[in-house]
């Protein structure tokens, strides 16, 4: 029994390295604000940021859209930890375009 469980989380864990490159060009295609913006983060070289990175809403701008607060661990900073200022702008049906800064 105890083999048994160990067999199943390794499997569970290899699959959780495994999986989050393989899986995010599928999963953030771009079809909500929120999408969009884990889908800048993948092409930004940090598949694995994409899904933990936390989001949350923020006022609306006329000329740059929907404004959100992204946190994510970009391991490429000095800092390491980013809090992120973006914005989302539906160009399309169901496509959206984003634009990231750091803010003042």
């Amino acid at each position: 029994m105890k083999k048994r469980i160990l067999i199943i989380g390794i499997i569970l864990f290899i699959a959780f390295i495994i999986l989050p490159p393989i899986l995010a060009p599928i999963v953030h295609d771009n079809h909500s604000p929120k999408s969009a913006l884990r889908e800048a983060i993948y092409k930004n070289g940090h598949p694995y940021q994409s899904f933990f990175a936390l989001i949350f809403k923020g006022d609306v701008d006329e000329t740059y859209g929907q404004r959100y607060h992204v946190f994510w661990y970009d391991f490429d900073s000095p800092t390491g930890d980013t809090a992120t200022i973006c914005y989302t702008k539906e160009f399309e049906k169901g496509k959206y375009d984003v634009s990231c800064g750091t803010g003042p």
